[in-house]
């Protein structure tokens, strides 16, 4: 079967979107659309911000499934123009995305699993420490003035003491206030955790 190079890069790209959907951390924002024409196919692709889900819809053309379940792109006179696996690679393992064809076959959905969206969008320790820093921000500055103050008080290593005072006041204060949520933000950024 020989691919178009627009077209397989289109649908390779979609699949693409996909893995990056459901791997990276998506930013509720509007959905990423691209869209063109090859081999006579006019086509749209919109990925959606919150499930990950890409959607492509045809002008001309359909899709189909094949034999062994692998999708199938073809030309309004049926000739098939590219195959698509059901599982995609991405980071070293193998998604297995839902595929759903609309009744016309003009519109196809691809859906990571509710699994890799979930970890997409779980948040690393530096964003759990940033939301607790602004949660307990009372705390921080409070703690990072009375630390600041006492590092003062060793006025022959200023350069050192002052700084210091006001890291660990921060961190003691938004402790105070933040509780057990703040200091397991802090020693998860610190220790590395993701």
């Amino acid at each position: 079967m020989k691919l178009g190079k627009t077209t397989a890069a289109v649908f390779l790209t979609a699949s693409a979107m996909t893995i990056t959907a459901a791997t990276a951390q998506a930013e509720p924002a509007g959905s990423a659309t691209t869209s063109g024409i090859d081999h006579g196919i006019g086509y749209r692709i919109a990925v959606s911000p919150l499930d990950g889900a890409v959607t492509a819809t045809l002008e001309n053309g359909r899709f189909d499934l094949a034999e062994n379940g692998a999708l199938m792109l073809e030309t309004a006179e049926g000739a098939a123009v590219l195959e698509v696996p059901r599982q995609l690679a991405a980071d070293g393992r193998s998604i297995t995305v839902a595929q759903h064809i609309a009744a016309d076959g003009r519109t196809l959905t691809l859906t990571p699993p509710p699994a890799a969206v979930a970890e997409a969008k779980a948040i690393g320790s530096y964003d759990r420490l940033v939301e607790q820093i602004n949660k307990n921000m009372p705390g921080v500055v409070g703690g990072a003035i009375v630390g600041g103050l006492l590092g003062a008080c060793l006025f022959l290593i200023w350069g050192v003491s002052i700084p210091l005072g006001v890291l660990i006041g921060g961190a003691v204060g938004g402790s105070i206030m933040g509780g057990p949520e703040f200091t397991d933000a802090v020693q998860a950024f610190v220790t590395g955790q993701p």
